[in-house]
């Protein structure tokens, strides 16, 4: 019984793992081809006249529309960890470790799903543009509309996702969208 145990543990710590690896890869390849810059609207190009890895920029489409995107896009993933981490929890003992783990789990995803959205709430609000915060393991990245972000915006939103998340994260990056 103790053997079947540590390999449920093994097996939940690896979905959960492969879990967070899923989330990440697919708010990184998301369609709106948008890359995080800490540099914000400065312009970064190659000799070739490309945008630089590292630069936020809309391809296509509207900036507003790109922003929905990116949020259906991260409730989408969240909606399909959350669904394999209550059949984990469904298959598991009520107390047992497993159990324990995917429901911290499930809270840990809704508890960045909230900070997320108080975030772009109080940041559409200090700036007026729009702006799209995603969560990680120990970063919050806030990406807001093009010509919105100066410093002291940046100095307000940093003040917000304190606010809003205390010292819980060890990267902060604020960045503009660029369009074309």
């Amino acid at each position: 019984m103790h053997i079947l145990l540590e390999k449920r543990h093994i097996v939940l710590a690896a979905l959960v793992v492969m879990l967070g690896l899923a989330v990440f890869v697919n708010w990184y390849t998301s369609g709106t081809k948008t890359e995080l810059s800490p540099e914000g609207t400065a312009e970064h190009t190659t000799v070739s006249g490309e945008v630089a890895d590292g630069v936020a920029k809309f391809t296509s489409g509207d900036e507003e529309d790109a922003f929905a995107e990116m949020r259906l896009n991260r409730a989408s993933s969240r909606g399909e960890a959350l669904e394999q981490l209550q059949a984990v929890m469904a298959d598991a003992d009520e107390n047992s470790e497993e159990a324990l783990s995917a429901g911290a789990a499930i809270d840990a995803i809704t508890q960045a799903s909230r900070m997320e959205t108080d975030i772009e709430s109080l940041v559409t609000a200090a700036i007026g543009g729009s702006c799209i915060a995603v969560i990680s393991e120990n970063a919050v990245d806030v990406v807001v509309s093009a010509g919105s972000l100066n410093d002291t915006a940046a100095l307000r939103i940093h003040d917000i996702i304190d606010g809003v998340c205390g010292d819980q994260f060890e990267n902060v990056r604020i960045s503009a969208a660029r369009d074309e």
